[in-house]
């Protein structure tokens, strides 16, 4: 299991180096390029690229910690809990119908 954490940091670590390279890629093509079109381009492409990135990310930590807290809710323990200090109380009505013989079967008698 303390392997899967490590790998799953090194993992982290390596997006998050090719990342850095993507970003001064990008910086060293705005600085040699001359043109406000290109540029325009190439920031708007990688603010874009990078917001979604990190959108994805946040949602999946926010799914995995929400998973991981209902996991740990013992759903008995706390209805009874809640059961020790309400009253419960249960209405109902019940009717009871005498079935309709079958027409047909009236005519024949």
């Amino acid at each position: 299991m303390a392997n899967n954490k490590n790998e799953k940091n090194d993992k982290a670590e390596g997006e998050k180096s090719s990342t850095a390279e993507k970003l001064g890629d990008t910086l060293k093509k705005i600085i040699s390029s001359g043109s406000p079109s290109e540029i325009s381009k190439e920031i708007l492409g990688t603010v874009v690229g990078q917001a979604l990135k990190a959108k994805d990310d946040v949602t999946l930590k926010v799914t995995n910690e929400m998973i991981a807290l209902v996991r740990k809710i013992d759903f008995v323990k706390e209805f009874s809990k809640f059961a020790e200090n309400h009253k419960f109380k249960v209405t109902a009505e019940i009717e009871i119908m005498k079935k309709d013989k079958d027409p047909s079967s009236n005519s024949s008698t």
